[in-house]
């Protein structure tokens, strides 16, 4: 990012991020990029790297280096998917790489993918390729973390937004936020705990249906940042069938139209437009 490009305040902030990230040598740290010419092209397309051979072994963070089965198999699909998206989106989550992988391991949890953004971070989005065992489930996996990076950036205060919660219900409360509450009350700081009522159910995600009005799967009543990304990944991949829901749940269609409000706010591109183009889609390519 040079500094003639930067057009606002987050351009800045961003750029005093990496700075900052740069003096500590952490980009010296990055695996390599990927070799495959497909890759690379799409790299060159969006701004971004992508790694296809790294592997990492910690406490509590661990990934290994995808099988060739596992690359082969998602390689098409995952560039299908990028490829929905205009530059200026991709360019406005602020991810610089992207790390395929297998048997990725989160807080000694098995996740589909994850994201590490923000300060002491090189913005960063990893996919367990062993997901698109699942095509329908890993296309959904690609857009949930996405949409993670566009709602930290969206704002100046990361994932919060207390509004957004008021949409379910005023009593309504997430399961994050109703845990971390038990434990204000009883006299304990919840940063400080970590029992297994913040573990983050990433084995629910993108499953199932959920029956409950206002929530595409159970996973979405984990937190509203959880809520958002699965509202997100359901209309890029299945964007008929979430309407068709939205139109007879009231709650649910708050929702998708608070969530494409703040998309375009953020995202001039991802306009009317841009969802009548993920409308078109064949239903054979959308599940």
């Amino acid at each position: 990012m040079e500094l003639g490009d930067l057009k606002d305040l987050r351009d800045w902030s961003v750029a005093a991020e990496r700075c900052f990230a740069k003096l500590l040598g952490v980009y010296e740290l990055q695996p390599a990029e990927t070799t495959d010419p497909q890759f690379l092209e799409l790299g060159k397309k969006y701004g971004i790297k992508f790694v296809t051979d790294d592997e990492l072994d910690c406490s509590d963070f661990s990934y290994q280096k995808a099988t060739e089965q596992q690359y082969q198999r998602s390689k098409e699909l995952i560039i299908a998917e990028f490829s929905l998206y205009p530059k200026e989106a991709i360019s406005k989550t602020r991810i610089e790489q992207v790390i395929f992988c297998s048997n990725l391991v989160v807080s000694n949890k098995r996740a589909a993918g994850t994201l590490k953004v923000g300060l002491h971070y090189v913005d960063t989005l990893f996919i367990d390729l062993s997901e698109f065992g699942n095509e329908l489930h890993g296309r959904r996996t690609l857009h949930h973390e996405l949409y993670h990076a566009i709602d930290f950036r969206d704002t100046w205060h990361g994932y919060v937004d207390a509004d957004w919660r008021r949409i379910q219900g005023e009593d309504f409360k997430y399961e994050f936020d109703a845990a971390a509450e038990m434990h204000r009350q009883l006299g304990e700081n919840p940063q400080d705990a970590m029992p297994r009522e913040f573990d983050d159910p990433y084995n629910r995600m993108s499953v199932r249906e959920s029956p409950t009005p206002g929530f595409i799967t159970d996973y979405a009543r984990y937190s509203a940042a959880e809520d958002k990304a699965e509202i997100f990944c359901h209309l890029m991949v299945s964007y008929k069938k979430v309407m068709r829901r939205a139109a007879s749940d009231a709650i649910l269609d708050r929702k998708v139209k608070r969530l494409k409000e703040m998309l375009v706010q953020y995202i001039p591109e991802l306009d009317d437009k841009f969802w009548r183009r993920i409308a078109a889609i064949p239903s054979s390519q959308v599940g």
